[in-house]
């Protein structure tokens, strides 16, 4: 019996696989909407959704001088007009993400049941379902959930043969959509384009001309303070006025270790697995030509390889290979786990099962090397627990009464930091799983082979790929968890409301209230300092103050105008220490302080000072 057969169904209902489809997008809705109630708001998150406001009320126009738009216009505009619609704040902005999150799991329902069948457009929707950090990052109001949606919906309309025109002309327009809300996603439609053209003839020219057309109208509509989105692509030259010049020292500026990277890299293996491991296995075990179950799968193929590579190696640029945010490597791939996804289960059904021994062992190893760094990266669950394990006491190779910890053995020994310490054994116990899984699978296959007929390092890779779907929630660890079993967006509203009886449309507001500035949505009409919504990450110490004026950024100099001017400030109660002095009795008034905090996090609450009138 061939390798294919592992795909091999019993006799079951035909709607049995829908039905488990169904029930996986039921409990990826289930717990989007327990993390859209839970998760801290993030400054992303924050600036994303008040930006938006004041974008779509008029106050501003993205590129504005005085307020950075460092992302594409849509990214602010789309919940911007939502919350114009719905209301200003939190609930708005993360049901408007649990949409978004929705709709690109359908969409990947719908792609992989076409270019897959219906079995595996169900593993594809308990992909997600079974991942819960990769629903929390989806279920708050930045742009991840908003993008994988769209790239959801671009290769839904157009993968496959014989897709109508409008189709993938609609196709188009979502790729060219995609670069107006982020433009990290503009290889998308070019890529697209290509692989349209050799599926799908001339019709890819409506495709292209869709996408193009929107992409154009939006830098018309925002020429030239557009081009600044494009200022890392090699050929473009930016006019002078929109280049900055200020000088001066960001706030924001990290040094980080490859320790860190490496971290960042085996973290976003751990969270996006099926994706990132599935293509790699799919490259591995690439079949020839021939042996494709049709030209049409092969094309698209090596689209999604492209597109998905392409995509992970440009992050990694961003991420791993700079400082500024080396950490958002998995986020960053949130964009686009979609394409790994639909890459794997496109190629699965022509894997070459019988892959040579070089290809084994380098699977064997990769997978070896991957459970070791998989458990690195999970050094705050895994360390920390193992380390504090008891012990038996021991002296001459004798165990005495009572006992020690494995940290007090290891210390003693090898006299090494409690962190290191910690990385050493998260490491050790993870290559052990896999050592255990390895033996455990090479005993399953000598058991089945005779009946797979499967090569055991092809058996091996696709075992382990089940085994992380099935324990993704667990291998998640305390990053899948909620963050507060307090309702956060109910308590934002609160505040909302205790703020909005204090400061009166018009004022003039100081923010230091957190890290995000969603508060601040709750006070419709206030005026406000725009480069404040970035906190210190748009903070440059001594520079120019013009410039910085110019790019919506700040310093100490403008820092103490805005002190001087202001109405009213906002601070955090944990931030309230530095400005102790400053809020003299005679100069400032009190009021009460919110009754609920931003989040469950201490010192979360609220102060609110007014400069006194006297």
């Amino acid at each position: 019996m061939s390798g294919s057969a592992v795909f091999h169904k019993r006799n079951l209902p035909v709607w049995t696989a829908n039905a488990i489809a169904l029930v996986g997008l039921l409990a990826y809705l289930i717990q989007s909407v327990i993390f859209a109630h839970t998760t801290v708001s993030n400054l992303d998150e924050g600036a994303y959704l008040l930006k938006g406001v004041l974008f779509s009320t008029g106050e501003y126009r993205p590129f504005d001088p005085g307020i950075s738009t460092n992302k594409a216009p849509l990214a602010f505009l789309i919940p911007g007009y939502v919350q114009l619609f719905f209301g200003a704040g939190l609930r708005t902005g993360r049901y408007l993400a649990v949409f978004f999150g929705g709709m690109a799991v359908l969409g990947t329902w719908v792609a992989s049941r076409r270019i897959g069948g219906k079995w595996l457009a169900a593993g594809a929707v308990w992909v997600f379902a079974s991942s819960p950090l990769v629903i929390k990052i989806y279920s708050g109001g930045a742009t991840q959930s908003t993008i994988a949606c769209l790239l959801a919906w671009t290769l839904a309309l157009s993968l496959g043969e014989k897709r109508p025109l409008w189709q993938l002309m609609l196709s188009g327009l979502l790729a060219g959509l995609m670069m107006l809300i982020r433009q990290n996603m503009v290889p998308v439609l070019p890529l697209l384009a290509v692989y349209a053209f050799w599926q799908h003839g001339w019709k890819s020219v409506g495709l292209l001309l869709s996408g193009l057309t929107v992409t154009v109208a939006a830098h018309i509509i925002y020429w030239p303070e557009i081009l600044q989105l494009w200022s890392w692509v090699p050929f473009i030259q930016l006019p002078e006025q929109l280049i900055y010049r200020g000088g001066g020292i960001p706030l924001w500026d990290p040094e980080i270790s490859s320790v860190a990277r490496f971290l960042s890299v085996f973290q976003a293996l751990r969270f996006h697995f099926v994706a990132l491991a599935g293509s790699f296995v799919s490259f591995l075990l690439w079949p020839k030509i021939s042996n494709w179950k049709s030209r049409v799968d092969f094309r698209m193929g090596l689209f999604l390889l492209a597109l998905f590579w392409g995509l992970i190696f440009m992050h990694s640029l961003a991420a791993i290979g700079e400082d500024y945010c080396v950490f958002c490597f998995t986020p960053y791939i949130a964009f686009f786990n979609v394409a790994g996804i639909l890459l794997l289960v496109v190629s699965v059904k022509s894997w070459n099962w019988h892959p040579s021994i070089g290809v084994q062992i380098l699977l064997i190893t990769g997978f070896l090397v991957v459970f070791a760094g998989m458990g690195f990266s999970a050094v705050e669950d895994i360390g920390s627990f193992l380390l504090n394990l008891p012990a038996p006491r021991m002296r001459d190779l004798k165990i005495l009464p009572g006992f020690v910890t494995w940290w007090e053995i290891l210390s003693n020994k090898f006299h090494i930091n409690y962190n290191s310490a910690m990385r050493y054994t998260s490491a050790a116990f993870g290559f052990t799983i896999g050592i255990l899984i390895l033996l455990f699978g090479y005993i399953l296959w000598l058991r089945t082979r005779r009946n797979l007929s499967v090569k055991f390092g092809a058996f091996f890779a696709s075992m382990v790929l089940v085994l992380n779907l099935v324990l993704s929630p667990i291998l998640h660890g305390s990053a899948g968890t909620r963050d507060c079993t307090s309702d956060i967006i109910l308590a934002n509203e609160q505040i909302g409301i205790h703020l909005r009886g204090i400061i009166p449309p018009g004022s003039l507001v100081y923010w230091d209230g957190g890290l995000s500035a969603a508060p601040l949505l709750y006070l419709p009409g206030i005026r406000m300092f725009p480069a404040q919504i970035n906190s210190g990450y748009s903070f440059i110490s001594n520079g120019d103050t013009a410039e910085l004026m110019k790019f919506g950024l700040w310093n100490e100099e403008l820092a103490s105008e805005w002190k001087a001017t202001a109405d009213f400030f906002i601070i955090e109660e944990k931030r309230y220490m530095s400005w102790k002095e400053f809020f003299t009795p005679d100069q400032f008034d009190e009021f009460e302080q919110t009754p609920v905090g931003t989040s469950c996090l201490k010192e979360t609450h609220l102060r609110i000072f007014r400069r006194s009138r006297n």
